[in-house]
């Protein structure tokens, strides 16, 4: 089974691919200084939902990043009909191959996705060393509530082993030299209205497409990974966006 067909399918539905609310990734926006001379890095972009509000917000441009063929179409088109293309640049790399120069962008942006080895005391190094003196970091980061049990995070992988505590995640970005300003975490409701949609995308498809010969492991994997959210996930697993600044040289 394709991981990437799986995903798109799985997230066809969403606004953004991770458990944030719409409203509170908005507040998010409202705190950057951002115009139409600001360049942006968004890993991981999916269907660039966050790509495309920053355009519409800010004018800024946006270099958008996914290892996805069907993402990055669906974002594509999605830019097309905006009208926001122009001001947005896709590329097709996996992220742990992606490269840029020291200090190019006013934001970087991360929201659930991986490639980045270290956890979130990498993903917090790498991004800054791309962003601007006086730029700004924006990580989506899960976090453990409780110590997982061993057949969550088996089912999770090897990335999950890596996760912190919800502080531990803020301080990963104290070590790496930049300094909180804000973080939204994802509700209870939040995270059942994303992890219900997740399945039901992929129970819709089952039955859209009954032919597709992905169709059997995909509704293994699905209603496994929705057994393990009731069971392990709803109380142990949750699920931030952090913000960081990136000072200058002069500031502590």
């Amino acid at each position: 089974m394709n991981r990437q067909k799986f995903s798109a399918i799985a997230h066809r539905d969403h606004d953004y691919c991770n458990p944030i609310s719409a409203a509170k990734i908005e507040r998010m926006l409202d705190l950057l200084p951002l115009d139409d001379a600001s360049r942006v890095l968004d890993l991981g972009c999916g269907r660039a939902e966050l790509a495309l509000r920053i355009i519409e917000r800010f004018g800024a441009r946006v270099m958008a990043v996914d290892h996805s063929s069907l993402m990055l179409d669906a974002a594509r088109e999605r830019a097309e009909w905006t009208g926001a293309l122009g001001r947005l640049h896709l590329d097709n790399v996996d992220i742990a191959e992606f490269q840029a120069d020291p200090e190019t962008f006013h934001l970087t942006v991360m929201l659930g996705a991986s490639g980045i080895p270290g956890g979130m005391a990498g993903i917090c190094r790498h991004l800054k060393s791309w962003t601007k003196s006086g730029g700004y970091v924006m990580i989506g980061e899960g976090y453990w509530n409780k110590r997982p049990a061993p057949q969550y995070l088996a089912l999770l992988g090897a990335e999950a082993g890596q996760y912190l505590n919800h502080a531990g995640n803020v301080q990963a970005g104290v070590d790496a030299g930049l300094i909180p300003m804000h973080a939204v975490t994802a509700s209870v409701d939040e995270w059942d209205e994303y992890e219900w949609k997740y399945c039901r995308s992929i129970e819709r498809y089952a039955r859209e497409r009954p032919e597709d010969p992905d169709v059997p492991q995909m509704l293994e994997r699905i209603r496994r990974w929705r057994d393990a959210y009731l069971r392990y996930g709803r109380d142990t697993l949750g699920f931030a966006i952090y913000l960081f600044y990136r000072p200058g040289p002069y500031v502590g």
